[in-house]
């Protein structure tokens, strides 16, 4: 049954979503217990998090085998773009909403997780038609 489950590339991407969540929230959430800066621990946990997708990503959710090179800078330009809307999003929540720097940081895996599917699917290992 979780085989067949996993055959399914959204599942899949769901499932390393929640990997990476754990590992880039959790990481946010360290640096921000540690006394770290939101917007510093952002950018760390999002740097963190981008290393780890990429390398789940690229063999179990997409299966690519094409060469890293190209791939690896759409991948990167897809967690560029994600990351900025995702800096600005947060910045807003706490400084102008003033929802608390968790929730903020919680509420923003939305925002970047569509955004990180979209760009993946259609651009970073979008599937040439032979």
């Amino acid at each position: 049954m979780i085989k067949k489950l996993f055959k399914k590339q959204q599942i899949r991407f769901l499932f390393v979503g929640g990997l990476n969540t754990i590992v880039g929230y959790g990481s946010y959430t360290i640096l921000l217990l540690l006394g770290i800066n939101y917007l510093i621990a952002n950018t760390v946990s999002t740097i963190v998090g981008v290393i780890h997708s990429y390398m789940w990503n690229r063999k179990f959710t997409f299966e690519s085998n094409k060469k890293i090179g190209k791939e690896l800078i759409k991948f990167v330009l897809v967690y560029v773009i994600s990351y900025l809307i995702g800096m600005l999003n947060i910045s807003i929540l706490v400084s102008k909403v003033g929802i608390n720097e968790y929730m903020a940081g919680a509420f923003n895996l939305v925002i970047t997780t569509l955004i990180s599917w979209f760009g993946h699917k259609y651009f970073s290992f979008k599937e040439v038609k032979k």
